[in-house]
């Protein structure tokens, strides 16, 4: 069965996006694609999934993503995961937020306007095979 490789996001800033992705998420550049066109660049996770973050077209319109999408990361200190976000001048979205004993779950969006998830299981959503 296959993995999953990567999302890709459309930016308006793609140097700004690259940089709070690195930052404020610690993902590492894996492909530059900035030279390409429309120009992009793939950053991943140390278990190997990408975002690819591609500069959005003049003429492409921007969507609301608060019901179709969000890119959820899976976070080993949910607290401090948050509150490092929030040092970063991130807002997180009030009325998703879950904080039960055995999931702790925060949605907020990045500089161009995706939404992203911070997310803490006591168990894993999809058990790894032994």
């Amino acid at each position: 069965m296959p993995k999953i490789e990567h999302v890709a996001l459309f930016t308006r800033d793609l140097a700004g996006l690259r940089a709070f992705y690195e930052e404020a998420l610690g993902l590492r550049v894996v492909l530059d694609n900035s030279k390409a066109n429309p120009p992009g660049v793939f950053l991943a996770d140390d278990r190997g999934t990408a975002v690819e973050l591609i500069e959005r077209p003049a003429d492409s319109a921007s969507a609301d993503t608060r019901y179709i999408c969000h890119i959820a990361f899976l976070v080993d200190d949910y607290a401090s995961a948050r509150s490092a976000l929030q040092g970063r001048g991130v807002a997180f979205e009030a009325e998703s937020a879950i904080e039960a004993e055995s999931f702790r779950t925060a949605f907020f969006r990045d500089p161009s306007g995706n939404r992203l998830q911070i997310v803490w299981r006591a168990r894993p959503l999809v058990p790894t095979e032994a």
